[in-house]
């Protein structure tokens, strides 16, 4: 059974621990196991999962994606982030989108991310933007599955900053969007 709703403080754990296994599975080709398999990168998300960064923020959404009664996904919606500050008008944004991999094939991420869009509509938003990595084939099929498409924007992105361990380049993303 699939159930969605707005995460609670008490879903950090589980949150934390969808994030990390999801670019564990998903990322192996992209970054180092010295990286997804370190201790310091489960603890840098632990660290900021705990902040529940989302609770003080009404100009965004977390939805908490259940599967037979266990968290095991998120999406985090909000306003189109232009040089790093979220907008309030204009295009809206899925800030991340992670499905633990136990819950891969389930149907989980297609509720998670409808939530996500209707969260967007309602606020005023319509139109939306995602970054993707590049390389992530899997990922890349959902949301065109799901109606996204790319845009033609791409950047680059350093990974993830974790003290004592070094990414050693700048990966590739692209843009998604679609209409609402």
């Amino acid at each position: 059974m699939i159930e969605i709703r707005n995460a609670e403080r008490d879903d950090v754990d589980p949150l934390c621990a969808a994030h990390v296994e999801a670019w564990r599975a998903g990322y192996r080709h992209v970054f180092a196991d010295e990286l997804l398999d370190s201790a310091a990168f489960a603890e840098s998300r632990h660290v900021q999962w705990s902040s529940a960064w989302w609770l003080q923020d009404a100009h965004q959404a977390m939805f908490a994606g259940v599967l037979d009664g266990r968290v095991l996904g998120f999406v985090n919606v909000g306003g189109e982030r232009i040089d790093g500050v979220a907008q309030e008008f204009g295009r809206g944004e899925v800030y991340a989108f992670y499905v633990h991999p136990d819950a891969w094939g389930s149907g989980l991420a297609t509720a998670l991310m409808d939530a996500g869009q209707g969260w967007l509509r309602e606020y005023g938003h319509a139109q939306a933007v995602l970054w993707v990595l590049r390389d992530n084939p899997r990922a890349r099929g959902f949301y065109g599955k799901a109606g996204w498409a790319w845009t033609g924007e791409e950047a680059t992105w350093c990974g993830p900053q974790i003290p004592g361990i070094t990414i050693p380049e700048a990966v590739a993303e692209v843009q998604y969007g679609r209409e609402l």
